[in-house]
């Protein structure tokens, strides 16, 4: 017996667990090594001493386990069953170690307390790693919520399903729902990427791929969601699917982002394009402006105009009209389009157009509430542009641009317009002021024909083009019979009516090449260039014949038949320059008058 108690003493000693006898009062009996040193016991007498005896002899950082140990065990007689529990023992240098304790009371048959049996295991290390691994867990946990990042793990053999706290958040679930499972998870899939997802999970399962998928879901607030999915099918050593594991990262928030930039992209790609437009389109107004500048007629500007336009406001039609000369009513003078390619000439009243009666832009964009010009060309046209051309106060005419698709004008175009309508008008009052100032100075203001500084100038140039082509040039000298007696008569209004007429009469009965002017007083010279003598003297009695039959009214009042005296000369048989023949005219011109005047003389 003896024997067999110490070996179970050596064995009780040898164990690494903590390992102590307690009678009914809580006497430690017997403790073994481990239990000794981790109180510091070693050396002290303990047998038949409490938890709270031992505490006095104990070093001061174990006495508050002793006690505590003290309490457990209490604890341990009150439930009359086995207990188990961690306790925290301190060692030196301020460190501890954790043991999982069980306490398993004795008691004899009247159910007295007989003793009681502690055994504890060190599991510091497990702890410290359980500790690591739940710190793990939260802080993965905690990654995962900010990443809005969920898991989720299909057991393929079991059918278990496993779903992370983040999937039910980025599905918009209640944290403690249950039995969810993938069925409503694929419920929630947008019904226009359902199959989408669907086959990549399939193809990934039958492929023994990876998936990565991109598609929206539906919450159960009605919010739509993007979710980027990883997918993976695990498989074990004999190569059988074992389970499938997926992740779920919302990233509504990067879509939204990426949504917004891509919109920034085409903001700034429109905002590119549209600079790049206006610089052309300077660059166009520039050119255009350059060569209105340097154009000697309107007709000349008109066709720049048309062209320019053309491509300022490509796949339009357009007009611009000006007013008639002293009248109210607008001619078209250029077209551009299709529409307008082979139209006839339009004209129109001022009042046709709102924009002439508001002298300001009118832009149709809605035929539903805005009202139709009268001058509106094209009926087909949805949208189209009128703008007044105003200089210098004074109404010009009026640029037309319509827009026979469903296009709209833009604001920039409709400024544009008005842009050009400035700038053309401004250089079309510009070219009319300065042809009325050179036509002041070439025209005789009573006759409106050329004067006598234009006939020499023109003399001049005809007969330098005459010799180098070697071609006559003829010259009609016309003296009006008997004008005095017009003024004398009837007064100088009168006469001024005469001569007016007989301007008029002498435009009338001209080639389109010969020039008309008024020499001086009642005295007036034709050009014939390229006429020989026989067909200048012809035309010369022609002329003579038919004024006969001109009727000159003055205040209601028949100022008599007008009769014309001729004289005669051609280049180069009667002089080789413009003075010379003009001086053999003007000598036939006086020997008709001393013949009795009402007849044409040839120069000697």
């Amino acid at each position: 017996m003896y024997e067999s108690e110490e070996i179970l003493r050596t064995l009780i000693n040898a164990s690494p667990d903590i390992i102590c006898f307690k009678d009914g009062q809580g006497r430690w009996l017997e403790a073994n090594q481990a239990m000794l040193k981790i109180f510091q016991l070693e050396k002290v007498d303990y047998r038949g001493k409490t938890d709270t005896e031992l505490a006095q002899l104990t070093p001061h950082f174990c006495r508050d386990a002793l006690l505590t140990c003290d309490l457990s065990d209490n604890l341990a007689w009150q439930t009359a069953t086995q207990s188990r529990c961690e306790e925290v023992i301190p060692i030196p240098y301020g460190n501890s170690r954790v043991f999982d304790v069980i306490k398993v009371p004795i008691f004899d048959i009247h159910g007295g307390r007989k003793g009681l049996v502690v055994l504890g295991r060190e599991i510091t290390e497990h702890k410290q790693a359980e500790e690591k691994l739940l710190k793990s867990e939260a802080l993965l946990a905690e990654a995962q919520q900010i990443a809005q990042l969920g898991y989720w793990e299909w057991d393929i053999i079991s059918g278990e399903e496993q779903w992370s706290t983040e999937m039910f958040r980025i599905l918009g679930l209640s944290l403690r729902i249950n039995n969810f499972t993938y069925e409503d998870f694929e419920e929630a899939f947008h019904p226009e990427d359902r199959d989408y997802v669907l086959q990549a999970f399939e193809k990934s399962i039958h492929e023994d791929k990876p998936y990565h998928v991109k598609f929206r879901l539906i919450c159960l607030d009605g919010k739509v969601r993007y979710v980027q999915a990883f997918g993976k099918l695990i498989r074990n050593a004999a190569g059988k699917p074992l389970r499938f594991l997926g992740t779920a990262q919302n990233i509504t928030e990067l879509k939204q982002v990426e949504e917004s930039l891509r919109h920034t992209n085409e903001q700034l790609q429109l905002r590119v394009n549209e600079l790049d437009q206006r610089s052309q389109e300077i660059s166009l107004l520039s050119q255009m402006g350059n060569l209105l500048q340097t154009c000697l007629t309107v007709d000349e500007a008109y066709t720049v105009i048309a062209r320019f336009m053309r491509r300022l406001f490509p796949n339009t039609i357009g007009l611009l009209a000006m007013f008639e000369d002293s009248s109210e009513r607008l001619e078209s003078v250029a077209t551009w389009g299709e529409f307008f390619e082979n139209a006839f000439d339009v004209v129109f009243a001022q009042k046709d157009c709102w924009a002439l009666r508001q002298k300001r832009p009118y832009y149709m964009s809605d035929r539903q509430t805005h009202p139709l010009c009268n001058h509106l060309f094209s009926t087909s046209s949805t949208f189209y542009l009128c703008v007044p051309m105003i200089a210098q106060g004074e109404l010009l005419g009026l640029l037309h641009i319509a827009q026979p698709q469903s296009n709209s004008l833009s604001e920039a175009h409709q400024r544009l317009a008005e842009t050009i309508a400035e700038q053309v008008a401004l250089a079309l009052a510009n070219l009319k002021l300065r042809q009325t100032l050179h036509n002041q100075s070439i025209r005789d203001p009573l006759t409106n024909l050329y004067n006598r500084r234009y006939l020499e100038e023109t003399l001049e140039r005809e007969f330098y083009q005459a010799e180098r082509n070697h071609q006559p040039v003829g010259i009609i000298m016309v003296d009006l019979d008997h004008f005095k007696q017009f003024n004398d008569t009837f007064g100088h209004e009168a006469g001024d009516t005469v001569l007016q007429a007989l301007g008029h009469f002498l435009n009338e009965h001209i080639r389109k090449g010969d020039i008309a002017c008024r020499y001086g007083g009642e005295e007036f010279t034709l050009i014939l260039p390229g006429a020989p003598l026989e067909v200048v003297q012809r035309r010369a009695e022609s002329l003579n014949n038919r004024v006969k039959l001109l009727t000159v009214q003055h205040r209601d009042q028949n100022l008599g038949p007008i009769t014309l005296s001729a004289g005669v000369a051609t280049f180069p048989q009667h002089g080789t320059r413009f003075q010379e023949v003009l001086r053999a005219a003007d000598i036939a011109l006086l020997r008709a008058k001393k013949q009795g005047r009402d007849r044409v003389m040839v120069a000697e």
